[in-house]
């Protein structure tokens, strides 16, 4: 994928429950600010206080606990 247009041809074809999480204090743009995620057919996105891009690194507990909601609610 080297452009944007390409990769949100490949994320329109993605129609299972999508996770977009997201550090608040990373160097990525929010996916609902910048409309990647309107790309997505069903698609939630969370940011996650006090992470930076390794949200599973920064704030360990909180992404486990948001994964595990998601993945419970769309078992």
């Amino acid at each position: 994928m080297s452009t944007v247009e390409e990769a949100r041809s490949i994320w329109q074809r993605i129609t299972c429950p999508t996770l977009l999480l997201r550090g608040a204090e990373s160097w990525a743009t929010d996916p609902l600010l910048d409309g990647r995620a309107s790309a997505f057919h069903n698609v939630r996105c969370v940011n996650i206080p006090r992470a930076g891009h390794w949200v599973h690194h920064d704030q360990l507990e909180e992404f486990l606990r948001v994964v595990r909601a998601f993945f419970k609610e769309t078992d």
